[in-house]
């Protein structure tokens, strides 16, 4: 590995509170409000047709956060989430969107999602809405860089803390992941995060062909502990002819030319990113012992590239 991220148990970064104290029936927004603190600074549908280039090459290159440089590597793109809002300029929020492939409705909402304390934080309710055509049983989120960010090839990291335990998390389903930018096929999950009894212990890296589906992926169960009980790293490393994942530093899956045969025809254009939670899915859905609200915290997302 070029370089080791973080440490997985201790707080989001010095100096930071963590966020969303609140409990059931507290207002996402009343509660960050009740324990920001000021910046530092002033601060799975795709739309169809590609992005040109020159709209989503990152210009000027990012100053480097703490813990950020790595041999080899230049940072290019970053949100480390110092605002107090989701930055426009990086992400666009879904807003309206019921997808037949989970359960919940993508809102726009601060109640759902918020920045504060240095951390993006992604909530599922149970709250019915109108979705479109649609009336749908939970509210969720989804932050996409599409038309604002895109890269072939690079080194993808975020940290973060999944709404994920033995018991209170089935149906719960958060993930890290790149899309080809010209909403055709190729998919790389940098980490996706289920929960439930069965699933909670471990992250999953994945990538697809297409969504017949054509796809290779594993599960990595942690050694000890599990990515609810704090703040983990995953990364993944894109290069010609190789793609490899990392969990904490360690590195746990790798695919390439002999292991993929696509692997060229797929991973050799731009990907855009996605972060996002949602119900429901393959894992199934929420169970009476389901709780809500539960939060995705995000503590950062770098990408690097050569």
């Amino acid at each position: 590995m070029t370089g080791q991220p973080p440490p997985h148990d201790r707080p989001a970064r010095p100096g930071r509170r963590a966020a969303l104290l609140g409990v059931l029936g507290i207002s996402l927004v009343t509660t960050l409000a009740a324990t920001a603190t000021p910046p530092r600074h002033a601060a799975r549908t795709a739309p169809a047709g590609p992005v040109t280039p020159a709209a989503v090459r990152p210009a000027p290159p990012p100053t480097e956060p703490p813990g950020a440089h790595l041999p080899g590597w230049r940072l290019v793109w970053t949100d480390e989430f110092d605002g107090t809002a989701v930055d426009r300029s990086r992400w666009n929020v879904r807003d309206g969107e019921a997808r037949d492939i989970d359960l919940g409705c993508n809102v726009d909402d601060p109640a759902n999602v918020a920045v504060a304390d240095g951390v993006l934080t992604l909530r599922v309710q149970r709250r019915v809405v109108a979705c479109g055509s649609q009336l749908r049983q939970y509210t969720e989120s989804y932050l996409d860089t599409i038309g604002k960010a895109a890269f072939r090839y690079g080194r993808f990291e975020v940290r973060a803390q999944a709404p994920a335990g033995p018991a209170g998390s089935q149906g719960l389903w958060p993930a890290f992941w790149l899309r080809a930018d010209d909403a055709g096929k190729g998919e790389i999950d940098v980490v996706e995060l289920p929960g439930g009894a069965a699933h909670h212990r471990a992250a999953t890296q994945a990538i697809f062909y297409d969504y017949t589906p054509v796809k290779q992926d594993q599960r990595w169960p942690f050694p000890t502990g599990h990515p609810g009980d704090g703040f983990h790293t995953y990364t993944t490393e894109w290069e010609p002819g190789v793609i490899r994942w990392y969990v904490d530093g360690r590195q746990v899956w790798q695919r390439d030319r002999r292991s993929t045969p696509w692997f060229d025809e797929v991973f050799d254009k731009p990907y855009n990113l996605r972060l996002n939670v949602q119900v429901g899915g393959w894992l199934g859905a929420p169970g009476p012992a389901t709780r809500f609200p539960a939060d995705f915290r995000v503590d950062y997302v770098r990408v690097w590239q050569r």
